[in-house]
């Protein structure tokens, strides 16, 4: 008489390890990733002054309560406010370069820029940048 025996005498064993290893080469390609795209200081100058610019037109080259009789003269102005800020821009990225601090974690950067009383905190990653909400620079001493 023959007696089958199966074929795979294997027996079940646990995926864990396997999983982790994939768990980690993932986050080490992503590690890798987040390292490459993190955005150079130059790059934070760009996109920083031209959120400042944007934010000085908005508030500074704005159109006021002006008689319709001056409206031509009112639009004239704003248009040489904003062309003012346009010509201005690299003093602008000068004044931010200067008043700017970089922590460069590698995978991420953490800009800080102090304008008057107020800290901005800008963080940069993935070739991006996100504006935290400003704080006092009292707060932080």
């Amino acid at each position: 008489m023959i007696i089958d025996k199966p074929m795979n005498t294997n027996q079940p064993t646990s995926n864990f390890f396997g999983n982790v290893g994939k768990v980690a080469i993932a986050l080490t390609v992503l590690a890798a990733g987040m390292a490459f795209t993190n955005p150079p200081r130059d790059k934070y100058l760009t996109y920083a002054s031209g959120v400042l610019q944007t934010e000085l037109e908005s508030t500074v080259c704005k159109d006021s309560s002006v008689p319709k009789a001056l409206s031509g003269v009112a639009q004239t102005l704003i248009g040489s406010c904003k062309n003012l800020l346009t010509s201005q821009r690299g003093s602008i990225e000068h004044l931010l370069d200067n008043t700017t601090e970089r922590q460069n974690l590698g995978i991420v950067s953490i800009y800080t820029t102090q304008l008057g009383k107020k800290s901005y905190q800008t963080v940069g990653a993935f070739g991006n940048f996100v504006t935290l909400p400003p704080g006092s620079a009292n707060a932080e001493k």
